[in-house]
């Protein structure tokens, strides 16, 4: 969508760019974006990790502060504060992570909704206009056991998406952007740019829409504010005839993705909480900690059933790039400070 938050357009043209550079392939898109938006994290999450380190070292400290002001908070508060900032300890620093990672979840959720409300516009426009062309798109929209990236990796999944659900596109409801301002279908990037089709071909914005119009689907002139899906039994029921020749049915997947997304959820939050028992064995466990462990992957789990395959495979990326990124971080952090350790002892 344009006139999006800015964040969610730039990740759009991004994804957008990307897949027509790297020849129309869906995975390797995915995996490039994922892997830029893993090491712009990287810094970050090295900078929250040196804080820990220093925080599990100024432990004891603090341990004689809990027992000095006992029955002080407020001086308490103000003694830990004081300390953290003599051994240049930021309050923040070790939210940065989860302060980035946060937007970048959501607008990168909105941008991927809006990248499959293309291609269903694109499938649907070459299923009027060519049929041969459009099994070849549709053919391009499968990716291993699932057989079309842009609905669910469900069981209970349409492999076509609905025509209800096509209907929605553009209001503010079905656009989950990061603004929550409400959206027109003329906002899709694809009709102001156009997109070039499998065999190379231009085709304008302008072009699509009028063919929506003229086989009533839509309705409004383009390019005004007044363009719109005609939301009504006939136009529903001429949009499923034209997707009938797609395989139909509630099996677009097998909850894989899904599945795979919780399990790397819930490894990272596990091992996230075996390093900081690891760097400061004796604090004492904090409330709420067990619960966010098991919050995040049942988070991921339902966002993933709901949300399209391409997302979830994103999703599944950015986990297992973090798993191994945070634990290559933790390595050299740790030998780092063995050695600072061993050189302080001599």
């Amino acid at each position: 969508m344009i006139h999006d938050f800015p964040l969610t357009e730039w990740f759009f043209y991004a994804v957008r760019w990307l897949y027509g550079v790297l020849g129309n392939s869906y995975f390797l898109t995915i995996l490039i974006v994922t892997l830029i938006l893993r090491l712009i994290q990287v810094y970050p999450d090295i900078k929250s990790r040196q804080t820990q380190q220093k925080q599990a070292a100024l432990q004891p400290e603090i341990d004689k502060l809990k027992k000095k002001y006992a029955d002080n908070p407020q001086k308490l508060n103000q003694e830990q504060n004081k300390l953290m900032k003599e051994n240049g300890i930021g309050c923040l620093a070790g939210c940065l992570p989860m302060l980035l990672t946060l937007p970048l979840f959501f607008c990168f959720l909105a941008a991927f909704r809006f990248w499959g409300y293309e291609q269903t516009v694109k499938l649907t426009y070459e299923t009027i206009e060519n049929r041969e062309l459009a099994q070849e798109t549709y053919d391009s929209f499968k990716f291993l056991w699932i057989n079309n990236i842009w609905q669910p990796d469900s069981g209970f999944a349409a492999v076509v998406t609905p025509a209800d659900t096509v209907a929605t596109y553009g209001s503010s409801a079905s656009a989950c952007s990061c603004s929550g301002s409400s959206k027109s279908i003329g906002d899709l990037v694809l009709f102001h740019k156009g997109y070039t089709d499998l065999r190379g071909n231009y085709v304008s914005g302008e072009q699509i829409w009028q063919t929506f119009v003229e086989n009533g689907l839509a309705e409004g002139e383009f390019g005004s504010e007044g363009m719109k899906l005609v939301q009504t039994e006939e136009s529903q029921k001429k949009y499923d005839e034209l997707m009938s020749v797609y395989k139909k049915g509630k099996n677009n997947g097998w909850f894989i993705l899904p599945i795979l997304a919780t399990g790397f959820q819930f490894l990272m939050a596990w091992l996230g909480q075996r390093q900081t028992k690891k760097q400061n064995p004796g604090a004492a466990q904090q409330p709420g900690m067990n619960a966010m462990m098991y919050l995040f992957p049942v988070m991921s789990l339902f966002i993933c059933m709901s949300s399209t395959s391409a997302f979830s495979l994103y999703w599944v990326l950015s986990s297992v790039f973090q798993i191994i990124s945070s634990t290559i971080i933790n390595r050299l952090l740790s030998k780092k400070a063995q050695n600072a350790g061993e050189i302080t002892a001599k």
